[in-house]
């Protein structure tokens, strides 16, 4: 049972059933309002919000658009926002510290990792066309053989995204599909925009399948952080200086002005290769009408999304094409990554409640 104590607002669901969720309730009055906008929120506790002092984002935080002092009209004596995301791309942070609300995020090796993974999913379906043969297994087409054989015979409608399929029975080892070739990602090159934590992670693991990693950072790796990485290496400077020899595109990249629509129409089709896209950054990385535009006229062999430029909508193009992926950014999340991230998260604002530095303030 929730006891009394300072008031808490949890705008997102953390697990009820943690230790670290209990002993919470054991020193402050939490409540509950599960967030769909910031002026929803603003609308309920309009005129009732003087005594929150502490607030739990979760992961969605305040919600879209860019949030700063006007946060303190509703409650007026709020110390923190505790996030248990590691972005916090829409706060104004130094309005928020004039205002006297401090900021934390949760920043976590577990969710690197998991973004990691989900990158090295999306670039081996790049290669092998893992979902277009996915796509064709129904009550209709229900032979492994027929599939194979009917999908190497089919050609592929890049207007449409989906494969034009007659079905046809014989055997074929299936080493190409719609004459697109399944490929092994070794020996191939893959260009990482943005090295940081995840970026070198997502290297690591596309080193270990043979691929040659480049990367574009505003400054190199030093030495000895590269040999500190464990696996090869190449340096660019712009994503430009790569066009000639890119295979594989992932964007790991920080979002903002200088990264706007960094994936355009024009750098799309300086690419001298048809080119597969992975984006586990921001939204904001790539122009989705060039995105859609570069896969109806098979210039983009490959897309995976997990962020979207107009989230939490995604783009009507992208929908139902069988050479695109589209997770609901869901790069993170695992129970592991949730659990770690909501204590860091609590422990940020018991810390801030003892008039102590929260572990990972921003602000």
């Amino acid at each position: 049972m929730t006891k009394s104590g300072p008031k808490c607002l949890f705008l997102e669901r953390p697990n009820f059933d943690s230790q670290e969720y209990q002993q919470f309730t054991e020193h402050f009055e939490c409540v509950h309002f599960y967030l769909h906008n910031a002026q929803e929120l603003y609308q309920e506790f309009a005129g009732k919000g003087a005594d929150i002092e502490y607030i739990y984002g979760g992961y969605i935080g305040l919600g879209k658009g860019y949030h700063g002092a006007e946060v303190k009209q509703t409650f007026p004596n709020l110390k923190i926002i505790a996030l248990a995301s590691v972005g916090y791309d829409n706060y104004n942070v130094a309005e928020l510290a004039e205002a006297g609300v401090t900021l934390t995020n949760a920043p976590s090796e577990l969710a690197y990792g998991s973004v990691a993974d989900l990158a090295l999913y999306n670039a081996l379906s790049s290669f092998r066309n893992f979902k277009l043969f996915e796509a064709h297994v129904n009550n209709t087409l229900n032979d492994a053989a027929t599939i194979r054989y009917s999908l190497h015979h089919s050609e592929f409608d890049s207007k449409q995204g989906k494969a034009v399929v007659t079905p046809q029975k014989g055997h074929v080892y299936a080493h190409s599909i719609c004459g697109r070739e399944n490929l092994s990602p070794a020996g191939h090159n893959t260009v990482i925009v943005g090295f940081g934590q995840i970026g070198s992670l997502i290297g690591k693991r596309l080193a270990t399948i043979g691929m040659n990693v480049h990367y574009v950072k505003r400054t190199p790796l030093s030495p000895e952080e590269q040999d500190k990485l464990g696996y090869p290496i190449t340096y660019h400077d712009k994503l430009e200086d790569t066009v000639g020899f890119a295979d594989l595109v992932v964007l790991a990249c920080p979002g903002g002005k200088s990264t706007y629509h960094l994936v355009s129409k024009q750098m799309i089709n300086k690419f001298e290769r048809p080119i597969r896209i992975i984006n586990i950054s921001r939204g904001t990385v790539i122009d989705e009408n060039a995105l859609v535009e570069g896969l109806e006229t098979g210039k983009v062999l490959f897309a995976a999304l997990d962020v979207f430029e107009e989230e939490p909508k995604i783009h009507p193009g992208l929908i139902g094409r069988q050479d695109v992926v589209l997770t609901p950014h869901i790069g993170s999340a695992t129970i592991q990554n949730f659990n770690y991230t909501m204590a860091l998260a609590l422990d940020n604002v018991r810390r801030v409640s003892e008039g102590l530095k929260p572990i990972t303030q921003v602000n």
